[in-house]
């Protein structure tokens, strides 16, 4: 059982990953789309992120058990993530950068509120631009990546008390986990923690650390607070890969497959290639038809895009990740 593959955490990621896409796409391109019930139904693919929070939350402890993780392997555990996640978001940073300066040098105005500095681009290394005022994210959706470094910076510490020093540490730990969702920011993990911990619950329940009454319990009172907390969308979208783990596991398919194999390139570059695509051609094009013609076609670039990203970039991240041991 510790070994066993999850199949339907591929499908849960390339939805989320499509979700965002398509929010982005269909919602963010100013003016572009404007008839309201379009607008609200793909607004609610923002919510993507909060989905992936709850696979990490999940994933991460998940694979961190299957290895044995002990204090000791605190700085391995850390460098397996860099190797795993940094070589994408390196190269989707570089292409960044570069269709950046393309826009502003063809159109002759920033496609983005900042100019691009050495400062702001290192200060992308350490996933540091939250903590800058004066900085912001090159690419919009490295905020998400940001949280998730904390958050591996946070599971690392917590990981060995949350799973063999038994009730009393583990209700601290629920505890500090709610308690520290006051802080508002959502730019870092606080704010979060109770996300990641619907799916460490998930964890910590099928790897029979915690009873079934002990999970549904606190699960329940998790999701009570999340909703004095977080949106209504927010809210569909932690209780969906909750309900998906839990009773649908084997759940699989061909296309949820490979959006899921691709998820994270595609997460990481659609506001670089598809994004810039459509806000480009947009321009260009008014009529209701073409409209929709210009988001699919920007659709289908991203997707190849995300596909050759992953096979000459993460399928070797997540080789080199892989070759790691503790």
């Amino acid at each position: 059982m510790k070994d066993k593959h999850i199949p339907v955490l591929d499908l849960l990621r390339g939805f989320a990953a499509l979700s965002v896409c398509l929010y982005h796409f269909v919602c963010t391109t100013t003016g572009y789309i404007q008839t309201q019930w379009i607008l609200d139904f793909f607004s609610i693919g923002k919510y993507g992120v909060q989905l992936f929070f709850v696979i990490s939350g999940f994933i991460i402890p998940w694979s961190m058990y299957k290895s044995d993780y002990q204090f000791k392997n605190f700085w391995l555990f850390l460098l397996k993530r860099l190797a795993r996640l940094e070589p994408p978001y390196i190269v989707s940073l570089a292409l960044a950068v570069i269709i950046l300066m393309l826009r502003n040098s063809i159109l002759g105005q920033s496609a983005n509120l900042q100019e691009i500095t050495v400062t702001r681009i290192l200060l992308h290394f350490g996933y540091l631009i939250p903590f800058f005022e004066n900085y912001e994210w090159i690419n919009q959706v490295y905020w998400t990546l940001a949280v998730e470094f904390q958050y591996y910076l946070f599971i690392a510490i917590i990981f060995v008390p949350l799973v063999n020093w038994g009730l009393v540490a583990r209700i601290v730990i629920y505890l500090g986990f709610l308690a520290l969702a006051f802080f508002q920011n959502s730019h870092f993990l606080p704010h979060w923690l109770p996300v990641f911990l619907l799916g460490i619950l998930i964890f910590l329940f099928r790897v029979k650390k915690i009873s079934a009454l002990e999970y549904y319990l606190v699960s329940a009172v998790v999701l009570i607070f999340g909703f004095y907390l977080y949106q209504p969308g927010e809210m569909l979208y932690m209780v969906l890969p909750v309900i998906m783990i839990l009773y649908f596991s084997e759940l699989q398919f061909g296309i949820g497959n490979f959006l899921g194999k691709i998820s994270y390139s595609l997460y990481l570059i659609h506001p670089i290639i598809g994004a810039t695509f459509i806000n480009v051609i947009s321009h260009h094009v008014s009529h209701p038809i073409g409209k929709v013609a210009v988001i699919c076609t920007g659709i289908v670039i991203t997707l190849i895009s995300s596909w050759i990203m992953y096979r000459l970039v993460e399928l070797p991240s997540k080789r080199l990740s892989s070759r790691l041991k503790y």
